[in-house]
């Protein structure tokens, strides 16, 4: 599945680049999040609630800073168990300054699911990410303005 988008937000590029490469910070984004350990400036777990039909529970996520261009972009792996499925993603996140004084952040996610939560449909199971990223883009937002 792949999900992209952009936004912009009144931070200069040097601070959204900070908090996003910043494992302690960028783990406040993720919405329903029990449990955060930062293990390194590159690498963190977290615990979090997932729901889609009737499969509801928490899976653990890794996730790690795979790449860095200094305040131009950073990408992200992170690799979810539980509920009988894995789902492994990577984000990209690139920043521009625009005219105005913020920054435009642009974004891509492709995510591979398997297990119990693919056998429920593409539909909803794509309908359940676009959710999701959108409330992980709407936190990012929201931590940057």
């Amino acid at each position: 599945m792949h999900y992209d988008g952009s936004f912009v937000v009144a931070a200069n590029r040097t601070k959204v680049y900070e908090f996003a490469t910043d494992p302690s910070r960028v783990a406040t984004i993720f919405p329903d999040v029990s449990d955060v350990v930062v293990q390194d400036a590159e690498h963190f777990a977290l615990r979090a609630k997932v729901g889609i039909s009737s499969i509801k529970g928490a899976m653990d996520v890794k996730c790690m800073v795979v790449e860095k261009v200094p305040l131009a972009s950073v990408k992200l792996k992170l690799m979810a168990s539980g509920l009988s499925s894995g789902v492994e993603m990577e984000s990209t996140f690139s920043f521009e300054d625009i005219s105005s004084g913020g920054t435009l952040v642009r974004w891509t996610a492709d995510a591979v699911v398997a297990g119990l939560i693919a056998s429920m449909g593409s539909r909803l199971t794509d309908s359940v990410a676009k959710k999701y990223i959108q409330n992980i883009v709407d936190s990012l937002k929201r931590e940057l303005s």
